[in-house]
């Protein structure tokens, strides 16, 4: 059943975030290496390791310019919320 609760696991919800970010990049007809910039909001700045684990896992060139930001409460109880740039660059 869907729940609006996120995944038990920090490192779950970190995939599940980068994925929706993913799919909403790529339905904009880029990739994920054209984000040039990306805030990340965490309630709690000791999973910065377990996120940074799994964002890595989605670019192949330069990584974009990134803030990782603590803050309260997120929606629905998240550890995580995720603002991305993308610039499609030119062929």
């Amino acid at each position: 059943a869907k729940t609006d609760l996120p995944p038990a696991s920090a490192e779950d919800e970190a995939r599940l975030v980068m994925e929706g970010i993913k799919q909403t990049v790529e339905s904009a007809g880029m990739s994920m290496d054209d984000m040039v910039s990306m805030q990340i909001f965490c309630t709690d700045l000791k999973l910065y390791d377990t996120f940074n684990a799994v964002y890595k896992t989605y670019f192949h060139g330069d990584y974009p310019a990134r803030a990782f930001i603590g803050t309260d409460k997120l929606l629905r109880n998240g550890r995580y919320e995720v603002l991305g740039i993308a610039v499609k660059r030119s062929q």
